[in-house]
């Protein structure tokens, strides 16, 4: 009888080692799967943002109006914190975002750029769910901001 319990005991622990390497195999494998789908999500989240940015910036050329335009965003991508900062120089416009928080940008800085030039500026940050896009337009060239609100 010892030696049955024994054998039993040895076959409990190999079928544990193999069943903990099986999942340490698919949990690296399904880390970069995470990983892209989670960077394809922001290009979406930046692609969305940028047409209501593009919006109120028609609003105000076509009409000579301020606008604000607010909408929500999810408050993190997967379990990752993001960001979206606007901002210009002196021949275009443009969105940025990146995982992580605005000082601490976790790899790589997507952009999506404007049709239109403009001057530029805000950050949003994702914990904080809704965006605000004000657009303006003095006598020189359209204005937008970026921003956020709880």
């Amino acid at each position: 009888m010892p030696s049955t319990s024994t054998s039993f005991l040895y076959s409990l622990l190999t079928m544990m080692i193999v069943g903990l390497i099986l999942t340490f195999s698919v949990a690296q494998f399904v880390g970069p799967l995470r990983a892209i789908s989670e960077e394809k999500k922001l290009i979406e989240i930046l692609v969305q943002t940028g047409s209501k940015v593009e919006e109120a910036l028609a609003i105000a050329i076509e009409h000579d109006a301020t606008a604000s335009i607010i909408f929500r965003l999810p408050s993190t991508i997967g379990n990752r914190d993001y960001w979206i900062r606007l901002t210009n120089d002196s021949s275009s416009a443009w969105l940025e975002g990146a995982f992580g928080d605005l000082r601490r940008s976790e790899g790589q800085v997507h952009q999506v750029f404007l049709s239109r030039a403009a001057a530029a500026s805000g950050e949003f940050e994702g914990r904080f769910e809704f965006v605000i896009v004000n657009s303006s337009k003095d006598d020189s060239a359209p204005t937008l901001v970026l921003g956020s609100q709880r």
